[in-house]
Formats: structure tokens, sequence, C-alpha cells
């Protein structure tokens, strides 16, 4: 036992609190020292436990078990009740009687420590003086043996204590080291100034060379420099004239800055034996200064010779190559070079002139710095290259490729100069340049010519070679000249000649650069022999207009007689034919020359299959001629042509208009021709009058024909492709709220993009404008007709719509409460119909237009009967139905029947009819919707047939009780007059052939008459008398009324079929007149422009859980009728308002049920009625497929079935038909408790025949119910716990009984798939979900897998492999929990420990802090 720590954090050792006699004061006897210490050590080191918390932990445990019997005691008898309670008192009582002795033991347990503390401390005190002891012993023995001191130095210490100084030390040290006193600085200039004076005179009285001129004298030397060589500094020992003179230092000066890499060239000990050798000479020589500069002189010529020669050889290397050779090489003596080796080039064969370089020391006069000479010898055309070619002696110039490069610079000066002289006999007018910086020779070709047109020949100074560049010219071509100039300078001449051409043309494409242009020098054409476009000069130019790809301007260049700088230039315009292919040749059709005059070009087009311009011009002289005394203006470009820019910009501008005038002739179409606008910089054509269209009457031709002003042609864009038709209108017949559309006048602009494979301004642009304007006519027939109509419009529609654009190509209607849906009509030309488009303006623009769903049909049906007033009117009544439709779920769900991997749409939105739309629930059910006027709307059963109610629509079942279901929502004043129940339950009788032909010729209006018939004089589409009536004054509820056609015909299920010309409503046969004011003039919030319509969350005026959450009808409705199951009832329409459509279809709680047991799925009251009654189709067959005994029964609607232990009754709610309610009676009252029974009815109706409506929910729960009593009885108490979790807080966790196998379970089937089997041994899995939580994170939750054998009536968690991705700590300790309580609580016959394992598990279970399973 580890020591336990008191409340003053003292820690008391175990051992102590063990059940010995002796207490307090029986102390045992005290440990030795020793032992003493390795306890207080092993107590200090082991940890303790606080007696709080030990005290707290014994009554935890005592606690759990009395909470464990309290479970268990009720279901043993008397005597093993009696037992358990002995055993548990005896172990109690043990455990408070140790922790008794262990709290007086803690009360001693302090001194006990301080005593042991002690003993040890004195302990080590003991231990230490022993080991000084034996330490000292030691020392004596071994080390102090053979210690000896030397004699004391008793005279040199009184010295030092008395005195204070050591005077004893040897005098020879002094001597030896200590330096004699120095001179003093005065005397030091003195003696070096009378030895400058001395070396003076030396100089004077010797023969001194010339070369050693540079001296300098100071501080007792004489300084020699000579620059690039060396320098020596020398001095005298003495005054007399024949002490020798006194070499004391020398340095070479000779560098090599290229290869030398900052290193000294002479290494320190040829330094040495120099300095030796010319001190030596010194000694001996009469001419002892001569002699010395002989002998360094020579050494750094050969230095420097031996440097240049490095040079070349790393020159050889890495830059030149074979360019240069080192031909001959005689250190000390000479270097010979040869550059521009012509033979070693390759560029020619046999002999070939070699030019040599030569540096050589002269022989005659070693005095002299190094020779060079040239071979052959340089011209003296230019001397400064000349001069600097020839000097070596220059420090500069000790690099040997600074001495080649100048040698071939003047070489190359003499080629280009000999160059010069042949282009100046070719041209004696031609201004060349050198240029001497990099020798090159600037040639002009086309004159006037910028320095970028030039020819540029330059000389490669490693090779001699001639390089030339011209910008623009390819590679290829250059070539070409240098290597026939390189052959022979001559040559340049017809180079020239031809570069003159090929500029030419650069300066004509790069002048219509800019310009939608393609340049070629050739183009393929089949008949270019016979054609005159053969006959012309080879040099030419042809131009093709991108816009226009049939024309081409072709520039023919000639040369100017006596100019040879000079040329001439022809334009001419061609037409070809329009290629089949684009690699296939065109055929050239006309070809005509420009006139010479400028002002007077004008291109006129010959009438006729191919245009062609008869406008000529010829140009005698160059584009740019040579103005010498005109200075040029700033910003004007030499080259540029501004002529042929000028011919290409107006072929570009004027032939589209020339085609498109040309088209316009052929169509007769009259027209003013081309004009001028804008002060003669554009161009249009305008018509007189545009042709009629086809199927538009002549009433509305002729005033569209009164309300066109002006229709202008013009070409706009980079492109110049896109032609813009300009319509002005006056007297719009609408006027829109949009500000453009506030004037007196309307311009209509219409847009033409021409393709490249066509011409501009051809037949496809006119037909393009045909077809719109066909649009214009088209819409503005449907316009006009509506524009009549407005001052007889309906008040709701006035209010309902408004007219937000009409531009006579589209109308914008906006529509709603808000205004914030729009409707946009145009023709389309296309496919020669109107189309629609819907959309959301405003603060909705984010949204959906609910109107989408039937957009094909609303199409189709405007199509049919082009009435804009009809349109209005069915967006009327279809807005509010259709926002009610569209917030029922539509996305497909998995695992709603036995085949999980299947996904089934929850409702399908099928519109049959503008004014009809067919739900579909689950492909199982459907129900018809028919929107009518007045805001109102006919609900049916969509599986009964339109024509027969014996037949059924294939794919569809018919749902039992939806007539009942959907009376609840019926309005008691608009239904005042409903007929009885006798009436809708009674089969109607049969209408035969002849009753249903009179019938629908009876719905359907007269031929000759428009759905909205108007009036001899009435301007509007309405009859004076009255709007239309509405659903309610034509149609009573009768099953003869349900005759519907396909979308595209007549459907008779639409309210505007109904209408009589005299405004009054029409008798249906067999049926009673419906009168009466509307509904939304009796109903609170009915009318279009409540809000509470559009809002997603119903208002509490008309909503069913207005005032409790149980009330499923609203307030004015009264409760439902008890109607007769029959099983064509659901076929008669039933009559909601728009109000109650949207409660039925809008999600919200279930009603009647607390919202903690309704669960978090919401769901329309239909889709609850709906799963419901599917719920009960399911159950049904889940009846014949298990184990379960049908029990027959007289009550529609009713399921009853009996098990083993109990009898259940399934039905509808009557309250509210929108849940499955399940009633349990057992066959042994006394085994079931009545809060048990209610518990496992309420769970069936929230868990398991609840929304989402899952038949695998079904199978588990009657497989639970299959199960004995008293398993049973405890899935009940698990449900209980799930129902109501509030009522166990002492549990850690909630609890959840999966019917469901759900996706994060073990792997041990398909997700969704029924989670409970039922054989020998039960399998179910729950799911623990954590109370406590932190509130950003979301509750901890785990799937436990429960297994419970039912022969040895054991519980655990099954051994389900889990993924490998997933924790098992959470499982490995919900498995020792479960195991530990079956150790703890073995199981008795009869007896079931489902729920206490659970129980227990829910109390126990804690998982590690932040893990998470």
């Amino acid at each position: 036992m580890a020591p336990v720590q008191l409340e003053n954090h003292q820690l008391v050792p175990p051992g102590g609190g063990g059940g010995g006699s002796g207490g307090p004061a029986s102390a045992p006897a005290p440990p030795p020292p020793g032992a003493a210490v390795a306890a207080a050590a092993a107590a200090a080191a082991s940890p303790g436990y606080r007696l709080s918390t030990l005290i707290e932990f014994l009554l935890h445990r005592a606690y759990s078990e009395l909470m464990v019997l309290t479970d268990l005691l009720p279901r043993k008898s008397d005597v093993e009740r009696k037992i358990e309670i002995v055993q548990f008192a005896s172990r109690t009582r043990q455990l408070f009687v140790r922790l008794l002795a262990l709290v007086k033991w803690a009360n001693n347990a302090g001194k006990v420590e301080k005593c042991a503390m002690i003993s040890s401390f004195l302990d080590q005190q003991a231990i230490l003086f022993v080991d000084t002891a034996d330490r000292l012993a030691s020392l004596a023995r071994d080390a102090l043996v053979h210690a000896r001191l030397p004699s004391f130095a008793i005279p040199y210490a009184i010295d030092v204590l008395t005195t204070g100084s050591y005077p004893r030390l040897p005098t020879c040290i002094r001597d030896k080291i200590i330096p004699p006193d120095p001179i003093t600085k005065i005397e030091k200039q003195a003696t070096l100034h009378q030895l400058n004076q001395i070396l003076r005179h030396r100089l004077v009285t010797t023969d001194l060379p010339p070369q050693l001129a540079n001296l300098t004298v100071a501080n007792g030397r004489v300084k020699f420099r000579v620059e690039g060589e060396f320098e020596a500094t020398l001095t005298v020992m003495g005054d007399d004239p024949d002490v020798p003179w006194r070499l004391l230092k020398l340095e070479i000066l000779v560098e090599d800055k290229e290869t030398g890499d900052g290193r000294a060239l002479v290494h320190s000990m040829q330094i040495d034996f120099i300095h030796q050798l010319v001190q030596s000479r010194l000694f001996a020589d009469e001419k002892p200064l001569q002699d010395m500069y002989n002998c360094l002189h020579s050494f750094c010529l050969s230095l420097q010779l031996e440097v240049l020669h490095s040079q070349t050889l790393m020159l050889i290397r890495e830059r030149w190559g074979d360019l240069v050779q080192v031909e001959r090489y005689h250190p000390g003596k000479c270097l010979s070079l040869s550059v521009w080796n012509q033979q070693v080039l390759g560029r020619k064969t046999g002999m070939a002139s070699v030019h040599k370089v030569t540096i050589k020391i002269d022989e005659n006069d070693v005095s002299k710095p190094l020779q060079i000479f040239h071979d052959p010898p340089l011209p003296v055309s230019d001397s400064k290259l000349v001069e600097r070619a020839m000097k070596v002696d220059d420090i500069d110039h000790l690099s040997i490729e600074k001495l080649l490069i100048d040698s071939v610079r003047a070489r190359a000066h003499q080629k280009l100069q000999e160059l010069k002289a042949i282009l100046r006999g070719f041209n004696a007018n031609e201004n060349s340049s050198i240029e001497t910086a990099l020798p090159a020779l600037v040639v002009p070709i086309l004159e006037p010519c910028d320095n970028s047109e030039c020819l540029h020949i330059y000389v490669d100074l490693h090779s001699g070679m001639f390089q030339l560049m011209l910008y623009g010219l390819d590679q290829a071509t250059l070539d070409d000249m240098e290597k026939s100039m390189n052959e022979d300078m001559k040559r340049i001449i017809p180079w020239i000649q031809q570069l003159k051409f090929w500029l030419g043309q650069q300066r004509c494409k790069q002048s219509i650069k800019h310009l939608p242009t393609i340049s070629t020098d050739t183009l393929q054409l089949s008949n270019y022999s016979t054609h005159p476009i053969g006959k012309l000069s080879k040099h030419k130019l042809f131009i093709k207009l991108t816009r226009l790809p049939q024309y081409y301007i072709v520039v023919e260049m000639l040369e100017v007689p006596n100019k040879p700088t000079q040329l001439t230039y022809k334009y001419y315009f061609m037409s070809v034919s329009v290629a089949e292919r684009e690699d296939s040749p065109v055929v050239a059709l006309v070809l005509q020359q420009f006139k010479d005059n400028i002002q007077e070009l004008i291109l006129r087009t010959k009438i006729g299959k191919q245009p062609r311009a008869s406008t000529k011009r010829k140009l005698s002289d160059d584009s740019c001629p040579v103005e010498p005394k005109k200075t040029k203006r700033s910003g004007e470009i030499r080259a540029f042509n501004k002529i042929l820019a000028h011919f290409v910009a107006v072929c570009d501008t004027n032939m589209p208009f020339v085609g498109l005038r040309v088209e316009l002739s052929n169509l007769e179409i009259p027209h003013q021709g081309v004009q001028m606008e804008g002060d003669s910089f554009s161009h249009a054509i305008r018509l007189l009058k545009i042709p009629p269209c086809k199927g538009v009457n002549e009433e509305t031709q002729k005033a569209l024909d009164r309300s066109l002003l002006d229709c202008t042609f013009r070409l706009q864009g980079r492109n110049n492709r896109t032609w813009v038709a300009e319509l002005v209108f006056a007297n719009c017949p609408l006027n829109g709220t949009s500000t453009r559309e506030q004037g007196p006048s309307r311009h209509v602009y219409l847009t033409y993009e021409n393709l490249l494979s066509e011409p501009v301004g051809g037949r496809k642009v006119v037909e393009m404008f045909l077809n719109d304007w066909n649009s214009i006519a088209r819409l503005y027939e449907c316009v006009l007709e509506f524009a009549r109509s407005l001052p007889d419009i309906p008040a709701h529609l006035n209010i309902f719509s408004e007219v937000r654009v009409y531009n006579y190509r589209k109308l914008i209607l906006c529509y709603g409460t808000t205004k914030g849906s729009s409707i946009s009509i145009q023709w389309n030309s296309i496919h020669q119909k109107f189309h629609i488009s819907l959309g959301t303006v405003g603060p909705n623009s984010g949204c959906s237009n609910c109107h989408n769903t039937i957009l094909h049909q609303l199409q189709e049906m405007f199509n049919k009967t082009p009435n804009v007033v009809q349109l209005l009117q069915v967006l009327f009544d279809t807005q509010a139905p259709l926002n009610a439709i569209n917030k029922l779920p539509t996305v497909p769900m998995l695992g709603l029947t036995q085949r999980t991997n299947t996904a089934y749409q929850c409702f399908s939105i099928l519109p049959q009819s503008s004014t009809h739309i067919r739900l579909a629930f689950r492909n199982m059910y459907c129900i018809d919707i028919y929107c009518r006027s007045r805001g109102v709307v006919a609900i049916r059963d969509g599986a009964y047939s339109l024509f027969d109610n014996s037949k059924l629509v294939e794919g569809f079942y018919p749902a039992p009780g939806l007539k009942t279901f959907l009376n609840m929502f019926v309005d008691s004043n608009q239904d005042a007059r409903r007929r009885s129940v006798n009436e809708d339950d009674n089969p109607p009788s049969p209408i035969g052939g002849d009753m249903m032909d009179s019938l629908i010729s009876q719905l359907q209006p007269p031929p000759q008459q428009q759905p909205f018939p108007k009036q001899p004089g009435s301007s509007g589409a309405y009859p004076l008398t009255s709007p239309p009536t509405s659903y309610h004054s034509t149609v009573s509820q009768s099953p003869s009324m349900m005759h519907t056609q396909s979308p595209g015909t007549l459907d008779p299920s639409s309210p505007y079929t109904m209408v009589s010309p005299s405004g009054r409503a029409g008798n249906w046969p067999g049926s009673p007149q419906v009168s009466g004011p509307s509904p939304a003039t009796r109903l609170p919030g009915m009318s279009p422009a409540n809000p509470s319509l559009h809002s997603p969350v119903p208002d509490a005026s008309h909503s069913p859980r207005a005032g409790t959450s149980s009330q499923t009808m609203p307030t004015n409705m009264p409760p439902p009728r008890k109607l007769p199951q029959r099983s064509w009832a659901a076929s008669i329409p039933t009559i909601l308002t728009h109000s109650a459509l949207n409660i039925l279809l809008l999600p919200s709680p279930t009603p009647g049920l607390v919202p903690g047991l309704a669960g978090s799925y919401l769901c329309s009251p239909l889709e609850r009625f709906l799963g419901s009654v599917i719920m009960r189709r399911h159950l049904q067959r889940i009846i014949q497929q298990e184990t379960l005994q049908l029990i027959n029964s007289n009550e529609p609607g009713v399921i009853m079935f009996k098990t083993d232990a109990l009898k259940c009754r399934v039905a509808l709610s009557p309250k509210t038909n929108q849940t499955l309610q399940l009633k349990v009676t057992p066959e042994n009252a006394g085994q079931w408790k009545p809060d048990e029974l209610q518990v496992l009815e309420k769970f069936f109706e929230t868990r398991v025949a609840g929304p989402p409506f899952k038949a695998n929910t079904l199978i588990a729960f009657t497989k639970l119910l299959g199960a004995p009593t008293h398993i049973l009885r405890d899935c009940v108490h698990i449900m209980k716990l799930e129902l109501f979790p509030d009522q166990a807080t002492q549990l850690k966790w909630n609890v959840q009984f999966c019917l469901t196998i759900p996706p994060s379970a073990p792997p041990i089937a398909p997700p969704g798939t029924p989670a409970v089997v039922l054989k020998s041994k039960i399998l179910f899995f729950l799911q623990l979900t954590q109370k406590t939580s932190v509130p950003p994170q979301e509750p901890v939750s785990i799937i436990v897998p429960i297994i419970y054998d039912m022969a040895s009536g054991t519980t655990q968690q099954a051994d389900i492999p889990r993924q490998q991705n997933s924790s098992v700590a959470a499982p490995m300790m919900v498995s020792n929990i479960l195991k530990r309580f079956a150790e703890m609580n073995p199981p008795r016959q009869g007896e079931c420990t489902i729920f206490a394992a659970v129980r227990d598990l829910m109390a126990n279970l804690t998982l590690p802090p932040g893990g998470r399973p």
C-alpha cells in the first residue's frame, strides 16, 4: 500500500493501517539505522494518496454497490435479498474498519518520520568521519614516506625581506640580454644627410646609363626605377670612392594582369639569385651601374616575351582557337604569330595569304625594348591605328590580345576602304560611311534610309571575314551574302539590287501592319498565266484584306532609271473567287490599277455577280521622294508608305457598304445608298421601307410601319465586321418603368457579326436583319393587343404586375407582391415561336423564380394563345401554389426501402400543364393539384384515371384516407355549400361517350372566339360587364370535371376555358350552382399582397399550429368530417385555399407531440400523411413475412396483429391523420405496466413510424415485438431512457435505440439495414451520447453493438472487427464494463440483464480526457 497524504499534504507510509492488535500504543521496535534510511527513501520516492481521496473512493464504492442492490434486489426472493444485504454490510464494515485504523495510525505518523530522518542524518555523519580517517591514514602510509624538502635559502630570503630586492642575480645575464642605449634621433638625421651627399657625389662622378635617369636619393639610399621592367635600391658603406655599391633591394615590375591571377611572376628565390648576381657585378666591374642595367634589362625583356607567349597559349586555348597560331618561339629572342589564316579557316583551298606578327629582342642594341614587325606591312591609311599596333613598351600593351586586335583592326579598316571603292564605282552618289569603333561599313539600300534599314558590313577581327547584318532579313540569306562577298567583294552589287526590292516590300508591310491585312510575296492563282496579273513585274506584293477576304491590293515595284537606290510603286485592286478549301488555289477575277489623282479615290462596284473597283490610281514616283531641302517633321517615319495605307483603309471601309448595297438591291429593298456622316468620317445606308412580315396581320404591319421613323446600317468595332442597324420608333404602345423608355422616340440597335468565311455586308446580314424585323413585328402584335386591354384589365392583375422593359425586341414584366419576379417574352426566329424566360429582380435577384417549374408549359400555352393578359392571370393563380410546392423536398434519399443502396426521390414535381401540377411521392403515390382563380386549388388523388375512376394510372397506387386528410384543411366559409357526405362517398353515375363529348363541347369555347373574348366596340380583352369568373362560379365538385388532355392541347381543367362570353358563370351538368363572394374576401391574409403567402414560415392567422402546438387546422376551420372510406373518394377534387395549401406543404413540427419527442426531421403535413400511409403499407407486407399473426379488422385503414404476448392495432391518428399510432394490449395484463405500454406506443409513433419513414425500422421493430416478454420489457426500459432522457440525471450518457445500422457502426452489414437480429441470441445496436460536453465541440457519440445470450442470460458487447482507422479505446472500455457487470451480477433463470447492464454502462463509462472514439 502506498503512503497516504493527509490534509496538510503529509504522506502516510503504507503498511501502518493493517489490522494490528497493538493499536497506537503497541508500536513495533525501531528498525536499524540503515533500514530507516532505506524506508525513508522509499517513502519519499513512492507516490502517496490523500486521505480525503481515499475516503471519497470508499464512499463512491459503497454508494455504487448500494445502487446496484436497489436495481437487482426487487427481482430476488426475500431470503436472497437478506443474504445480499448482509454481505454488503459485512464488506462495507471491513472497509471502514480498515479506514479507521489507518486514520488512527496517521496521527502518530509525523513523529516516526522525524525520528527516522534524524537517525538517517546521524548515520551519514558517522560514515563521513570514518571515511576521513581512512583517507588520512592512507596518505601517511603511502604518499608521504619519500617526501623531502631542499635546504632553505636563508641569505636570499633575508635580502628580499629586509631590502625588498634580489641583488645576488649573476651579471652575465644582464650583459647578454639588455642591449646598449641607441643613438639619438638628431644623430640619425645628421648621418643620413651626410650619406645623401656622398651618394649624389658618387652619381655625378660615375658613368650612368640614360635608362637609369629616373632616380631618387633619400634616407641614405638611391632608387633606380625603369617602368615596366625593374626597380633597384642602392647605397654605399662609406665615403671612400673605392667603396663598391651595395644593392639593398630589387623588385621586378613586369606584370601579367590577364594570366598572372595577381601573383608575382618571379619567385623569391630567383630574386635572391639575381640579387647576388647583380651584387657580384657591382663589386667587380669598372662600370657597375651600366652592367647592372644590362643584366636586369635583359632579364626583363626575356620575362616579357615569356608572358606574351603564355598569353598566346591561353588565348588559343580559351577564345581564339585556330584563328591564331604560334609560328615560332625562341625563349629570350623572338615570338612569331599568324592570324587570318584562310587555309586554316577552311574558307579556301590551296595557298592562302597569311598575316604574321613577330615580337623579338633587338640583338644589335640590347637596351631597346621589344620590337614588333607585321607581315605584310600595315597600311598607312590610319596613322593612329598603325601607331597603336607598333607599340609594346607601354605597360598597358603587355597583352597579346590587345596587340593582335590593334593589328587586325588596322587591316579591317583597309578591307572596308576597298569595299567602299567598289560601291562608289557602282554608284557615284553613294553615301556609305565607315564606323571606327567597331570596323563596319554602313551602306544605305533604299534612300531615304534610316540606320535600321541600312546594310551593316562588319569585319570579323578574329578571322578577317565579312559579316553582314540587316534588320528583318533571314539568316540564310545573310549567310549566302557573306559567302559570296568573302569569295569576291564585287559580288555585293547584285545583292544590293536584290535587297532594294526586299526593303521596298518590308516598308509596304510595315506601313499596313496596323491595318487588318495579310501580306504575301506570292499567291496561288489557278489562272495566273492567262490573267493580266501574270504580266506584272516579278517584284510585287499581295495584300489581302482580312475583313474582305475576296479582295486584294497588289503593289508592283519598279526601278528608277539612273537612281540605283530608289523605287517606284504601282497599286492595283484585285478580286478573287471564294476558295472551296483553305489550301485550294483561287481564281483571279478583276484587276484594276488605281488612278494617279489620290483626291479622286472613290471605289465603285459594278452591278452584277462580282463587284469590282472601277477607279484607278497610278503612282509614277516613290511614295516618299527624296527632299533634301525639306526638314523631316517631328514624329514622321521615313519608311511609312502613306499612299498604300490610305488605299487599304479606303477599301476596308467602303467595300462592306458596297456589298450591302448590292444585296439590298438584289432583294428589292429600297434604300438611299451609301451616305457620308459626321463630317465625312463615317458611312451609312438608310432603308426607305422594310418588306412586310409573314404571319403578321395587316393592321399590325401598318401600325408598325407608321411608328418606324428611321432605319440605318453602320459599321462599328475594331475588326470592322460588326453591323449595327439603328431603328427609331415613335408612339410606343407600352411605357416601361425604366428611365430609358420615357422619351417620345425609342432607339433600337440590332448587331450582326460577320463570320470570317463570309463577305462583310453579304446576304447573311440582310437575312438576319429581316428575321429580327419579323421578331419585332410578332412581339409588337402581342404588345399592341396587350396595350389595348390595359384599360379594362382587372384590378388585381394591375396591382400584381407592371411593365418593366419593352424595347421592341423583348417584353419584360415584373410581377408578384413585391415585383420581385420577372418574365421575359421574345420571338425566336430560329424555332419560329415565342421564347419565355423567367428570373428575379431586386432583393430577390439571388433566388429562383417559382414558375421555372412550369416554364415549358407556360411557353407552350403562350405560343398557342399569345395573350399577355391570360399569361398574367396564370402567373397570378399559380404563384402562391408554386411557392408552396417548391418547398417540398426533392433530394434523393438512401435507405427508405429494404434496398438500402437504392436512392428514392421524396417528391417529384411533374408539371402537366400551366395550371396542373402532379406530385409523385417516392414513385408510389400521386397527387394532382389544379390551380384555380380567386386563390384556390383543387387537389385529387392522381393515381385514379381522369376518365374512369375504376382504373388506376400505371405505376401509382391510391392513397387511402387522402380525402379525409385533405378535408381537414378545407375552409368552412369557402366550402359552405360543399356537398354532403353521401354525395362524396356514393359512386357517380357512369358517363358514356356521348355524354363526355357533350361535356367537353360545353367546356370549350367556340373556335372563332378567343379565351378572353372581346365585345364589339371594346378595346380590351375582357367584356365590360365583369372580369372572368372564378372556378367556384363555374365548377362544382363532381367526378365529371376531371377531363385533362396533354399539356400541348387545350386543358379542360384550365379556368380560362370556362368563361362565357357574357361573363356569367356556366352551369355544369348534374351539379348545383356555387356562388358567393371570393374566399379572399372572407379569409384574412388571403390577398396576393399578403407577404405571408411568400414567407417560408406560415402566418399565425392561418397556421394549423396557431394557439397550441397540437392544433392542425386554422382556428376558423371546423373539425373534420368523418367520411366513409371509399376507394374512389380521393379522385373527387378537394378545394383548398392558397393559405391552406401553404400549410399543407410547409415543413413544420409534428402536431400532437412534445417537441422533445417529435424528432429533428421537419416535414410537411402532406409528407407526414403519405409517409404514414406508405409505412402502413410496409407494415402489412412485413407482417406477412415475419412470424406475426394478422388479425382481420372491419375498420378501414386499421391493421391488427398479435404476437405471443401482445395484441397490436396500428392506424392513422384520428385527430391529425399525420402520424401512425400503435395501440398495444397484453395477453397477460400482470406482466406489463401501463407506463411500459405507453412508452412502447410512443416509441413506435415517434421513432419507428415517424420521419423519415424507413421500412427497415418497421422490420427491426416487429422483430423486437416477437421477442420474449422479459427481453422486450428491458428493451422498453431502454426506449424510455431515449424518450425521456431528463428522468435519468445520474447517468453520464444518453442512449438511442438504433433500429437500422448507422454508418459509424462496425462493418457487420451495409448501413441502413435492420439492426435487430432475433435468434438464439439477440443482437441490437445502441448509440451512446455523452451528456457533458464543451459547447463549441460536438458531443461524443459511440455505437455499441449489444448481444444477449438467451440461454446463459449474459449481456456483452458483440465482437465485431472494427475499421482500421477507428479507435479501439472506447470499445475496449465498454467491453470491460460489461464483463465486470456480468461477473459481479451473475444472471439468474428467467431474468434479463440487458437493461441493468446498459444502465451500468451508461453510469460508469468514462472516456479519457480529450479522447474521441
